[in-house]
């Protein structure tokens, strides 16, 4: 049986934008983060004690470990999702789908390994996150 030639499937150019655009959003979302903690949290009344200020920064270290980890595994989720969908069409890209990305037609079982290992890259990377999630303790 001759060998067939390999399809490459061509990145989306509006695709590709809208991804740039997206991840620059959410790395200034990242940025602006810990200065809206600390103006929500300067709304609260403060006692002018060293007692207070280091129960305001014992606040802020625990609602800091939340939205953090939440922004953390936000990208983690689209991974896994990516995973589930190679995994579902036993393809890479599955059919209708536009990636960024020029990448190399994959099928078969060979495919499904690639959803699969994504999968549990991303299963490893969301439970390491919750385990951070679950030991940050609010002290007061």
């Amino acid at each position: 049986m001759p060998k067939r030639k390999p399809e490459i499937i061509l990145a989306d150019k509006p695709l590709q934008k809208t991804c740039l655009i997206l991840a620059a959003l959410y790395v200034l979302c990242l940025l602006w983060l810990e200065p809206l903690i600390d103006f929500f949290l300067m709304q609260m009344p403060l006692e002018r004690t060293d007692e207070g200020i280091e129960a305001l920064n014992q606040k802020k270290l625990y609602v800091s470990a939340i939205t953090f980890g939440v922004m953390r595994s936000l990208p983690i989720l689209l991974f896994l999702w990516l995973g589930f969908q190679i995994m579902q069409a036993m393809r890479l890209p599955p059919k209708g789908m536009r990636l960024p990305i020029t990448v190399l037609l994959i099928e078969g079982a060979k495919a499904r390994m690639i959803g699969m290992v994504m999968v549990a890259v991303g299963l490893l990377l969301l439970f390491r996150e919750l385990s951070l999630l679950v030991s940050a303790q609010l002290v007061v």
